[in-house]
């Protein structure tokens, strides 16, 4: 329905650049072999909060996906390592084996044909509103009102949504989600939509909104990216703890760690588990 890309702790370790790329070889051992044998755990970071987080005076690097990682390095019994990329450069990057794991990756299936992605979902995030003043947004038919002037990026399926459901209100439209954000806190615009995790960043930015997952929420899965291979043993041991974290809740646990350490409270925000979330 919507576009999925316009869109807890120390991530500490050796930061590493990644080279260039160089084609995967078939002779190449499993990833899990090589983790094992490496006694690392490669991810790829970019900068995006709340996911990574890259601090200009320390150069260490933070955020949910950071912390996830960590996590997962804990479990294995491994030191992890970030290794910088982009999110365009990032299937390239698996594919070379310069990483073992991109998260927070939808599983898209053009994606699918290059890469591999755990059974189970990551996490989940929605469409979502952030406003001005304390009062939630219940239901997406209270934006739909002439004098609600609402900011968003132009032409993306964030922009086709309001368009089609909220044709009494104002919609500004904007190149970038930074100028969206800009003319919120000059109060061009009253309303800023975009996805909810990057409405949280934007929230810690401006220390200020409300945010909200106006009903009828969509509730959209996202998960990590892997290298595509015949040895199952990565894919399926992340596919348990993807289940196990979520289920028993370090997802959140971690997600809600960073948004405190960027002075948010979590209660405050909507979370990453569509269980929390009055659908």
């Amino acid at each position: 329905m919507l576009k999925r890309r316009d869109l807890l702790l120390a991530g500490g370790g050796v930061l590493l650049s990644a080279p260039l790329l160089r084609p995967a070889r078939a002779q190449d051992a499993s990833t899990w072999a090589q983790i094992r044998t490496r006694g690392t755990l490669r991810i790829g970071v970019t900068a995006a909060e709340p996911w990574f987080y890259k601090d200009p005076a320390s150069e260490r690097w933070s955020g949910a996906a950071t912390a996830y990682g960590e996590k997962l390095a804990e479990v294995l019994g491994v030191r992890m390592v970030p290794v910088e990329t982009t999110w365009g450069n990032s299937i390239a990057a698996i594919q070379a084996n310069q990483i073992d794991i991109m998260f927070v990756l939808d599983p898209t299936d053009q994606r699918r044909q290059a890469i591999d992605f755990p059974d189970s979902p990551l996490l989940y995030y929605a469409l979502g509103a952030m406003t001005r003043g304390p009062a939630q947004v219940a239901d997406w038919s209270e934006l739909n009102r002439a004098g609600v002037r609402i900011g968003l990026s132009l032409g993306t399926t964030i922009d086709r949504f309001a368009t089609e459901n909220l044709p009494l209100a104002t919609i500004e439209r904007f190149a970038s989600n930074d100028e969206t954000v800009a003319a919120f806190a000059a109060r061009r615009v009253d309303v800023v939509m975009q996805f909810h995790p990057a409405l949280i960043a934007q929230k810690a930015r401006l220390r200020m909104g409300t945010i909200s997952l106006p009903k009828p929420v969509n509730a959209v899965p996202t998960s990590a990216g892997i290298r595509k291979e015949p040895d199952r043993q990565w894919k399926d041991w992340l596919t348990a703890r993807f289940t196990e974290f979520y289920d028993n809740g370090t997802t959140r646990s971690l997600f809600e760690a960073y948004l405190r350490s960027r002075n948010i409270d979590p209660a405050t925000t909507p979370g990453i588990t569509r269980e929390t979330w009055s659908l």
